[in-house]
This record gives structure tokens, C-alpha cells and sequence, in this order.
């Protein structure tokens, strides 16, 4: 048996390590860059006298036959003069009604034929930036880092037009020097590729194709020549902006402090000046750091924090070189590893954390106001660098306490920072980095200090080595460290936090300590992976120390584990004639606590499989023992968890069709009898080329027999408390539409909709065992602090956004924003009757209005 998996093993590597090897690399000319001597007009016409020569068209396939010609020809040109870097081209179709287009928003995708165009301007072969156009001009871009990776919330200020002709279409893309990032010399060689997209075929067509079984992207461009006299133009950037809020709150009559209509305005700048060729300094001045897309509502019973992703333009641009962890390997399967963000940028400008002190009626602000931040990035030799620094002021709230009025800090001012470095060596086969975080309140009452640290620093450094002559195999890692500083009152609530338990009777690996005025910890993760190939292997195992805390300025949720996986698997690419593309893959993984007591165990299988009319299916299913569980008594001892088995079953109809269709199932069989499950459906409709209606339901159950409930003081309990715990009847409905409506390239309608309804009843109250599967029945109603535990959250949250870009890098937003909430009749589910009180409840509402004009000063 063991010589056999040996052998087992030893195949499966040699297959991975065939599947690269043997791989033909597609050899490419250099292209020539040609400077235009006249004018270009960017409208699509190629009428210019430098576009009068032939254009490159020797693309390779990649989808749907790999290394085939393509069916369609494309001819590319490229020129460039003193401002910047122009692309043209003719893409040919064998009749006008094979020619698809679309508008959407800027960067949001439309199912239509694109080009592509992608320039490394460092030639480091690491980084670069990306632009697209279709045949009716709606445009995307995105930054390239790590080889592999992109940041599609980059916007660049840059120009295309396309024109339909019949049985082809052409376009012309202008990309100012000033929007790229390189350093001077004398005679400069890119790296370059582009790609063709075909709906009609679903073909992909590359002028530099990477084969499926191997990895790299940007590493892999050609050459891009000819680029002589130019150098990296001087780069300031002025964008001051007006906005304008209207908030229309008529549930709040009667509140001392609220009208039905609150007004507000705000002035500001945004500066973006070039420090040099590859550094760029961001500042905000005054800024307004709202965000135009509402959060989606949810129902969080756990004893955890809620992870909500960024959406404020300021933090999302340039955003990927603090993505602390990432690299061009393809990273590390999380197998329930308790994955934390080093930089979380919800942080800065959070609701404040604390409450007044006082009884009686409250106005608090609903963020902390940024008084200002500074953004630096770019690179310095082989090194990617960057930094954030943010100051928020502090907050008060209103308090009206029988009509005597007075204002209570809830928030300290507050100084934030974050800096990041990533080296890249021999070509990017190695990559080292480090990422630094402080954060300093300046806070001197002992209520504030009670709720939030004075002082948070947090270190790490990150990496990644690929491994052979052809770099099929790679090594990858990271390890941070972190120090908290407060108060005793403030490490107590700390250490008694969900994130950490100290106070657990039965934890070993730290303990509570009430004089505690500093707090740290440590983690560390290390995984050994394939590149490339059609097998896949990975396996890591990484560690998270009891004390560990990055939340001031990060987000971890959990803890004191170890844990380990290992994962095989095996694709097939290449069509067939009863698939299009297929893949296999086989998991299992440990977690472990600092004390050696096993949490949670897994195999795991799950595949996908597409028919060669693109409709694909996939599936996991999850097989997990008995456990251990250290957080279900919030604090008090752990409990054993029992074994479950998990489903997941989905299908995708074609994405290129009028009406697409998703939809998928999950459940979850418990030993102890407990079911849950979740339908997810969306149908989306394709009204025309530029209109898109989505429409998403889920729709929940859970019949859970070991949900938490209370804790009770008992001097007669083992641990001087009784956790009560019940059977929770859960139904939940989710409904989201979203209409996306593209009018030209430039101006957008998006509107988005999502009625919630959550209803959960308890029933069966009873006591946990300490380290037990069995519980013992309690009389919790009867208690004298017995609170019913039943709801029914209703809510519906709709958002309208008017985008209009009216001059390149210059926009106008108009915004409505609707929220609506209900919680009468908690524990009984009837879905009409609540849609109906949703519909009559009045709604808040907020309309808003900004503006920013960009001026190029240098």
C-alpha cells in the first residue's frame, strides 16, 4: 500500500512537471512603435497618414482551440508622439451581423467583442497596465502587478473611439505618457500584448498566447520598439470637487435633535502629482470619502465580526500593492484557515466606537469625518512601494437628558498609517516584501480609553521563491507580529473579546491577566504548491497565536489554531467532443488549537465540468467528523461539535445568451439532526446591447438544534455560569435586482434593489456540557432575565447612480438611496404580510449630488 501511493505521488508530480517542460513557447516579433509626424484625432476613423502601412496580424487562439489560427483577422498598428502612446486597429468579421456591442459603465464588463491592449512600460515584467475597447466604445482598464494579478479599480484618463463599417470595426486608443509609470532613457523597449475577443465564438485571440497549462502573463509580453525622444512628463493633477446631501428621515419626529430634512455640503481637492517617473503622491484635502453603493443587508448570529468589503474610490485605487500576502503563484487555498486582512481601510472613517455616558435622547455621527490622507506609490528600482497616512478628527455626540442638552466624545481623534514595500527579483522568480501598520489615538478621558486601544503596531513580511529550471513548483510565505497598547479596563475587554477568549475556563495556551496594559501575538502560514500544469498540488500549514490582533487598523476574527491542508487535483483543457474543459480536485485539512485539542477535520471533493454548450456544472461535497468548538459558549468552556455532511450542487447556462440562468443548491446534514440549506437563483436578461436587468433570490432554512442564546450567572454552575443554548427555526429570503443601462461610453444609470427578510424562532432551551456533544435541558423562560430571543428583521435597500465622466477624469454623480427596516412579529414567518408592512413603513431617504473637475497643472 505505501509503495503504491509512492508511486501514486511520483506520477502525479512528474505530470505536473511534463505538463510545463514540454510546452511549445510561441515565439513573437518585436513589434515597432511608429511616431506619428501629424495630429492624431482618436474617433475611430484611421484615417491618419501614420496608420496608412500594415498593421500586425499574426495572432495566436488560445479559446476555443488552443494554438489554432484565428477565424477572424485583426490588424493592429501602433504609434506614439511627444503627449503619448496611441493603438489602432481594424478587426474584421464575416458579416456585420456577427459584430456584438454594448455600453456599460466605465470598467463594468458587457458581453459584446473586445481588444485589448496591455504595456509594461518598465519592461520588469511584473507590472503593467491594461485598456480595452468595444465596437460601441465602452471602455475598461486595470492595472497589472505580481505577473498574474489585476486591479481593475484603477482609472486611468485616457481616450478611445471605435466606428462600425459594415463587416468590420475599428478603433483608436490614445494613453498620455502621463498616466504610465517608467523611468527615463535613452531608447526605451516595452513589454506588450493583445488580445482580440470574439462573442460570437467565445475565441480569444493573443498576439503573445500563454498555453492553459502554463502560468505567467505579464512576464510572458513581447516588445514593444521604436519609442525614442520621449521621457516621463511632469505629473500634477488638480481635481477639486462640490457635493451636495439631502436626507429625508421622516421616521424621526418627535427626536429633539432631527428634522424630516437635513441638508449638508462639502468642499474638497484631490491632488495627484508625479514625484517621479514611477512615484506618484495622492492627497485629499477635505475629502469626501463617502461611498456611492450600499452595503448589502445581512443577519449575523455569530459571535463575529461582519467583513464588508471597500468601495470608496480613494482606498480602491492603487489598492493592490497593500494587498499584503499576494503573489504570483497562485496563492493558498483557505481549507478553513482563519485568514485575517492586515489592512482593512473600513477602519479609517468608522462608525465611532463608543456610546455617551448619559441616558436621554442622541444625535451621534454615522462615520468619523477624514480631516485629510496622503497616498504615495509606485516603484524604486525592483521595488513596489507604498503608503497610506489618514487623520480623522473627533467625534461628539448630542445628548438630550430631560431637555438639558450637552455633547459627549464618542470617537478620538485619530492617526493612521500604513506602509508596504514588495522587492522583486530575477525576474520575478523571487519576491520579498514587508507591510507595516500603526495606528495612535489621542484620547485622554477613561471611557474612550476603555473602548479602543491607545496604540496598535503590527509588522509582516511576505514572500514567495519559484522553485526549478522551469518554474513549475513555488514556495510561498508570510508572518506578521502585533502589539496593542491601552488601559487595564481596555486589555480586559480585549482579552474577553470574541476575537481571543482569554476568559475560557479550560484554555491553556494564555490566560487572562486584569493588569495587562500591552497585548501581542504572532502568526506565520508557509505553503509548497505547483505552477502551471494540468495537476495541481499544494500544501500548507500555518499558525495563529492566541494573542494576535491587527483590528485597529486590519481584520481578524479568530485565534489560537493550527492549521494544515492538502490539496491534489487534475484539469483538462483541451475540448473534446462531450466536454469543453473539466477538472477534479481532492482536499483535506486539520485544524488544531495551541493547547494540541483537534477542532475540525475535512475531505473534501469538488469539480466543475462545461459541455461544449458552454453550460457548465460544479459541485463539492464536504465530509467533516466530530469536533471541538471554542467558540459557541462565547467565553465560557468549549463544546464538542458534531460531524455533518455538506452538498453543493450549481449550474451556469451560457453567459453570451440573451436570458443567462444560474442557479445552485447547498446543504448540510448534522449528526445531531440539524439541516440547512440554501436555493440561489439569478436570471439575467439582456433587454438590449446596453441595457441589463439582474435578478437574484436566495432563500434559507436552517433547523439548527445548538444555537447560542444567553448566558446566565449561577453560583452553582461549574464555572459560576450557565450557557444556554436552542433550536433555532431560521428562514430567510433574499431578493436583489440590479439594472445596469449604458447610454454612451460615458454616462450610466445603475440601479440596485434588495428586499431582506430573516426570521428566526427559538424553542428547546437547554445547557451545554462542558466538552460534550450532549446538553442538559433548562428552564430558561422561567429565568428572571430571560429575553425572547425570537425576531424578524425585515429591510429593503435600494440605490440609484447617475455616473456621467462629461470630460475625461472629470465626473458628476447623482445619487438616491433608500432604507427601509421593520422587526414587528419576531418568530412568525409570512412573507406577504411582511413585504406588506416593508411597503408601508416609511423609508429614509438621502440624495446626493458631487462634482470634481480635473485639471492637469504640469
Amino acid at each position: 500500500m505505501k509503495y503504491s501511493k509512492a508511486a501514486l505521488l511520483s506520477l502525479f508530480i512528474s505530470l505536473s512537471y511534463t505538463s510545463r517542460a514540454s510546452a511549445n513557447v510561441q515565439q513573437t516579433l518585436p513589434i515597432e512603435a511608429a511616431r506619428a509626424q501629424q495630429a492624431i484625432s482618436v474617433d475611430g476613423l484611421l484615417d491618419e497618414p501614420v496608420w496608412q502601412r500594415q498593421g500586425y496580424s499574426q495572432l495566436v487562439q488560445r479559446d476555443p482551440i488552443e494554438g489554432a489560427a484565428p477565424t477572424e483577422r485583426t490588424d493592429v498598428l501602433i504609434a506614439y508622439n511627444d503627449e503619448g502612446l496611441y493603438v489602432a486597429g481594424t478587426c474584421y468579421h464575416t458579416g456585420p451581423d456577427t459584430i456584438v456591442g454594448g455600453l456599460a459603465r466605465r470598467d463594468r464588463p458587457v458581453e459584446s467583442d473586445w481588444f485589448w491592449f496591455w504595456i509594461d512600460p518598465n519592461h520588469d515584467r511584473q507590472n503593467g497596465y491594461g485598456f480595452a475597447v468595444n465596437p460601441d466604445g465602452s471602455i475598461i482598464d486595470q492595472r497589472l502587478y505580481r505577473d498574474i494579478m489585476t486591479d481593475d479599480d484603477w482609472d486611468g484618463v485616457w481616450e478611445a473611439a471605435a466606428v462600425r463599417h459594415g463587416d468590420r470595426w475599428t478603433f483608436e486608443m490614445f494613453i498620455p505618457f502621463d498616466q504610465l509609470r517608467f523611468n527615463k532613457a535613452e531608447e526605451y523597449t516595452w513589454g506588450v500584448n493583445f488580445k482580440r475577443y470574439i462573442l460570437a465564438n467565445a475565441e480569444d485571440d493573443y498576439f503573445v498566447m500563454v498555453p492553459k497549462d502554463e502560468s505567467g502573463f505579464v512576464s510572458r509580453f513581447g516588445q514593444l520598439t521604436g519609442l525614442n525622444g520621449i521621457e516621463p512628463p511632469p505629473r500634477l493633477f488638480i481635481s477639486p470637487y462640490a457635493g451636495g446631501q439631502l436626507n429625508d428621515y421622516p421616521g424621526t419626529a418627535g427626536s429633539p435633535f432631527y428634522s424630516d430634512m437635513r441638508y449638508g455640503r462639502n468642499l474638497g481637492l484631490d491632488v495627484k502629482y508625479g514625484i517621479t517617473g514611477n512615484l506618484t503622491l495622492d492627497l485629499a484635502i477635505n475629502p469626501d470619502f463617502g461611498q456611492a453603493e450600499v452595503d448589502p443587508a445581512v443577519m449575523n448570529l455569530s459571535a463575529f465580526e461582519t467583513f464588508y468589503t471597500e468601495k470608496r474610490a480613494f482606498f480602491l485605487e492603487g489598492s493592490d500593492i497593500f494587498r499584503f500576502g499576494a503573489n504570483p503563484t497562485g496563492g493558498l487555498w483557505g481549507c478553513y484557515w482563519y485568514g485575517y486582512n492586515m489592512f482593512y481601510s473600513r477602519r479609517i472613517g468608522r462608525q465611532p466606537n463608543s456610546s455617551p455616558a448619559h441616558d436621554g435622547e442622541v444625535y451621534a455621527p454615522e462615520q468619523s469625518t477624514i480631516l485629510g490622507a496622503a497616498k504615495i506609490s509606485g516603484k524604486i528600482r525592483n521595488w513596489s512601494v507604498g503608503s497610506v497616512n489618514a487623520i480623522t478628527q473627533e467625534e461628539f455626540a448630542l445628548v438630550d437628558s430631560e431637555g438639558v442638552r450637552f455633547k459627549e466624545a464618542i470617537e478620538p481623534s485619530s492617526f493612521f498609517g500604513v506602509y508596504r514595500g514588495m522587492g522583486e527579483f530575477n525576474k520575478g522568480r523571487q519576491g520579498l516584501g514587508f507591510m507595516v501598520t500603526t495606528v495612535r489615538r489621542n484620547q485622554e478621558s477613561a471611557r474612550l480609553r476603555a473602548d479602543n486601544n491607545d496604540q496598535a503596531l503590527v509588522g509582516g513580511i511576505d514572500g514567495w521563491a519559484f522553485l526549478g529550471a522551469e518554474q513549475n513548483w513555488a514556495v510561498l510565505g508570510q508572518m506578521a507580529w502585533s502589539h496593542i497598547t491601552g488601559s487595564k479596563d481596555r486589555m480586559v475587554k480585549v482579552q474577553r473579546s470574541s476575537t481571543h477568549y482569554f476568559q475560557r475556563p479550560d484554555l491553556e495556551a494564555a490566560t487572562l491577566d486584569s493588569n495587562r496594559t500591552a497585548l501581542d501575538g504572532w502568526m506565520g502560514r508557509f505553503g509548497l504548491r505547483t505552477v502551471g500544469g494540468n495537476a495541481d498540488f499544494q500544501t500548507a500549514l500555518g499558525i495563529i497565536s492566541p494573542g494576535f490582533n491587527v483590528n485597529d487598523l486590519g481584520f481578524n476574527s479568530r485565534t489560537n489554531v493550527i492549521n494544515w491542508h492538502i490539496v491534489g487535483g487534475y484539469r483538462w483543457q483541451e475540448p473534446t467532443s462531450w466536454y469543453r474543459q473539466m477538472a477534479l480536485r481532492f482536499m483535506t485539512s486539520r485544524n488544531f488549537d495551541l493547547d494540541g485539542n483537534r477542532l475540525f477535520a475535512q475531505v473534501w471533493h469538488g469539480g466543475n465540468f462545461q459541455r461544449l454548450d458552454y453550460i457548465q456544472f460544479h459541485w463539492n461535497i464536504q465530509l467533516t467528523p466530530q469536533g471541538l468548538n471554542l467558540f459557541n459558549t462565547r467565553g465560557g468552556p468549549s463544546i464538542k461539535s458534531p460531524g455533518y455532511t455538506n452538498l453543493h450542487f450549481g449550474v451556469n447556462t451560457d453567459s453570451r445568451k440573451a436570458v443567462v440562468l444560474q442557479g445552485c443548491k447547498t446543504a448540510q446534514f448534522v449528526q445531531d439532526d440539524s439541516y440547512f440549506q440554501v436555493l440561489d437563483g439569478s436570471v439575467t436578461f439582456r433587454l438590449a446591447a446596453s441595457l441589463k436587468l439582474t435578478l437574484a433570490a436566495q432563500y434559507m432554512t436552517d433547523d439548527y438544534h445548538r444555537q447560542y442564546v444567553d448566558k446566565v450567572d449561577d453560583a452553582e454552575a461549574e464555572f459560576g455560569e450557565r450557557y444556554i443554548f436552542g433550536t433555532l427555526d431560521q428562514k430567510e429570503v433574499s431578493t436583489t435586482l440590479r439594472l445596469d443601462w449604458g447610454v454612451t461610453p460615458r454616462l450610466s444609470l445603475q440601479a440596485y434593489v434588495q428586499p431582506f427578510f430573516s426570521v428566526g424562532s427559538y424553542s428547546g432551551f437547554k445547557e451545554a456540557i462542558a466538552r460534550s456533544l450532549k446538553f442538559n435541558p433548562y428552564d430558561y423562560e422561567s429565568h428572571p432575565d430571560y429575553s425572547d430571543p425570537d425576531f424578524n428583521y425585515k429591510s429593503f435597500r435600494g440605490n440609484i447612480v447617475l455616473r456621467w465622466e462629461y470630460l475625461p477624469g472629470s465626473l458628476l454623480y447623482l445619487v438616491w438611496t433608500q432604507n427601509r427596516e421593520n422587526d414587528e412579529w419576531p418568530g412568525e414567518f409570512d412573507l406577504g404580510r411582511d413585504v406588506r408592512a416593508l411597503t408601508k413603513k416609511a423609508g429614509d431617504n438621502i440624495f446626493f449630488i458631487k462634482v470634481s473637475h480635473m485639471f492637469s497643472v504640469l
